[in-house]
């Protein structure tokens, strides 16, 4: 006989995983990586209970993990994972769209030679301010193999989109993958576990059902066009921002993300 979930949090988290194991499958994820991240995952959140050292048997007995297996974990090499750094071509855009040293006095972003010269700086310019850790070279690469940067006829490149939109499958979209949903998560997960008397965090949505396909694309063109706006005035105001504290050695984050999903009429039982 099948055990209902006594906590309904059983319930979400088997509705969270849903559209996981979806991009599991498709990118051949077996259940022995998974089970692998899983428990790494979950030592993490065991170790991070406490300030104090958390021994192996306290983290076995929080996790449910063999202590054979958390022993293992914590004497690897990279046991747990690592943060990813901020991506190279989604920093770049941001400041070619945004920081008025390279935009025309319209707003529109410039055409950037490689090298900057008397008339302006140059895309290798443009690397170096905006503090990227990799090759010049690398980075404007990455962009042409997405066509988020076209070459012109007079030797500069030009930015065609704000926006990072990686191709389909490849690593730049498992990179914006990542970096979409783990704040998302981590900002819903700060709300549930949170007291009663703890700061919550923005974490909103609009919901309707029962809407004609006319009505569901004329919300989504709505709303795609005014997330886009605020995205790129909040991104425009935050690369301001930004340059005013770094000399202060200031290290807080913030993450704004937005998402939108018409639902299709195979998908309404879901």
């Amino acid at each position: 006989m099948t055990r209902e979930p006594t906590d309904p949090f059983e319930t979400a988290l088997a509705a969270l995983l849903e559209p996981l194991a979806r991009a599991m499958v498709a990118r051949g994820v077996t259940i022995g990586t998974a089970s692998e991240a899983l428990k790494k995952a979950l030592l993490q959140a065991a170790l991070a209970t406490s300030e104090d050292e958390v021994s192996d048997s306290r983290a076995s007995l929080l996790t449910g993990i063999h202590r054979k297996d958390i022993k293992r974990l914590r004497q690897s090499d990279g046991n747990l994972p690592a943060r990813r750094s901020c991506n190279a071509a989604a920093l770049a855009i941001s400041h070619w769209a945004t920081d008025p040293d390279y935009q025309e006095a319209s707003g529109a972003p410039r055409d950037l030679p490689r090298q900057g010269d008397k008339t302006g700086p140059g895309f290798d310019d443009l690397v170096r301010k905006a503090r990227i850790d990799m090759a010049a070279g690398t980075v404007l690469q990455a962009l042409l193999d997405q066509e988020i940067v076209t070459p012109t006829d007079d030797d500069t490149y030009r930015l065609l989109t704000h926006a990072f939109l990686p191709k389909a499958g490849n690593n730049e979209q498992v990179a914006a993958y990542q970096a979409t949903l783990s704040p998302h998560l981590m900002a819903s997960t700060h709300n549930l576990l949170s007291g009663q008397n703890e700061e919550r965090y923005f974490d909103r949505a609009v919901r309707y059902s029962h809407l004609s396909d006319h009505s569901v694309e004329e919300l989504r063109k709505t709303a795609s066009a005014r997330a886009q706006d605020l995205l790129q005035e909040i991104n425009a105001l935050a690369r301001k921002l930004q340059d005013r504290d770094d000399e202060d050695g200031s290290d807080g984050q913030f993450v704004l993300g937005a998402y939108i999903l018409p639902t299709r009429p195979a998908d309404k039982d879901e």
